[in-house]
């Protein structure tokens, strides 16, 4: 594997893990951390893993626009990233706004 495939699947997993488990990395930072409501936490979180999404999505173009990895590959990565990206996302966006009521 290569470092560009390890870097995009790494970006990959810590994006999806941070938009479905945003909520519990949320409390367990107010309670390490309390200087900060959960809500400010999760805010954070839910925008950083949209922006790693958003990178990784940039980086795969890259690649592609650059001719650094095959085409096969490289349209399984952004449907891959697309639908991972959509599904997280608008679930990241609902728990947050549940809790900005």
């Amino acid at each position: 594997m290569k470092k560009s495939q390890v870097f995009i699947s790494v970006m990959f997993i810590i994006a999806t893990a941070l938009g479905i488990f945003g909520q519990d990395i949320a409390y367990f930072l107010h309670n390490h951390f309390s200087g900060t409501l959960p809500v400010h936490y999760l805010t954070f979180l839910t925008i950083f893993s949209i922006i790693l999404y958003l990178f990784s999505l940039l980086f795969i173009i890259t690649l592609i626009i650059k001719k650094k990895i095959d085409k096969e590959k490289a349209y399984l990565y952004l449907f891959m990233m697309v639908v991972s990206m959509l599904l997280t996302s608008t679930w990241s966006i609902f728990v947050l706004s549940m809790w900005w009521g």
